[in-house]
């Protein structure tokens, strides 16, 4: 364990890492670990991420919040991989904060925690904050068909009423859903007065029947 923080080149610790997760007793000693230097606790967390152990989610969160953005960045993987509940409330409250790179690697976490981040996200889509409402979008292009199916009602109303880039985005993780209100939505839009929205749900309307997605009336 001491060589897997300590040693300086990354392919060797990338080998270093592959062979301590795959050892059976390597979870106590990677969360006893974490109170290392941030340095070590980013490989420390890169590790606990192959791992995927739900039981480690506990000693993951503290680290969703830390002030070492790698850090961080690190922690919202590692709990998105878990794919457990308690992940989404340690990973909701950074949607729209930091840099691309920062938004980048939570909307990454989001897609690898799929179902049990989508509530979370659809009432984010909600939020007073712009920002918060498109990195939410975002995410949820990321997490996709079929985990993203409930909040194609969130989308929808988001597509309609938000301004346009965020609309655009919401359009796109809603018209990749095979949820029946998706149609409706998408032809409400194209009938609409709002020149933009009304292009944009023709061509999307198009796609998804190239595609077979919600052909049925």
């Amino acid at each position: 364990m001491s060589l897997l923080v300590a040693e300086p080149d990354f392919f060797v610790r990338e080998t270093l890492t592959w062979a301590v997760v795959r050892h059976p007793a390597a979870l106590p000693h990677l969360v006893a670990a974490l109170g290392s230097a941030p340095d070590a606790r980013v490989q420390v967390l890169h590790a606990l991420s192959k791992i995927q152990a739900p039981e480690a989610v506990g000693h993951i969160l503290p680290f969703a919040d830390d002030e070492d953005p790698a850090v961080a960045r690190k922690a919202w993987w590692a709990l998105g991989r878990t794919g457990t509940p308690e992940a989404a409330p340690a990973l909701l409250p950074h949607l729209g904060t930091g840099e691309e790179e920062h938004r980048r690697e939570l909307a990454r976490a989001f897609e690898q925690l799929g179902e049990p981040g989508v509530a979370g996200l659809s009432e984010a889509l909600t939020s007073d904050d712009a920002e918060v409402r498109g990195h939410a979008a975002q995410a949820l292009v990321l997490v996709g068909d079929p985990a993203g199916r409930p909040a194609a009602p969130a989308l929808a109303r988001m597509a309609q009423v938000d301004e346009q880039e965020n609309a655009l985005v919401a359009l796109e993780a809603l018209a990749a859903l095979d949820h029946p209100g998706v149609r409706p939505a998408l032809e409400q839009l194209r009938d609409g007065a709002d020149r933009f929205r009304a292009m944009t749900a023709q061509w999307l309307l198009a796609d998804r029947e190239e595609r077979g997605l919600g052909t049925a009336p």
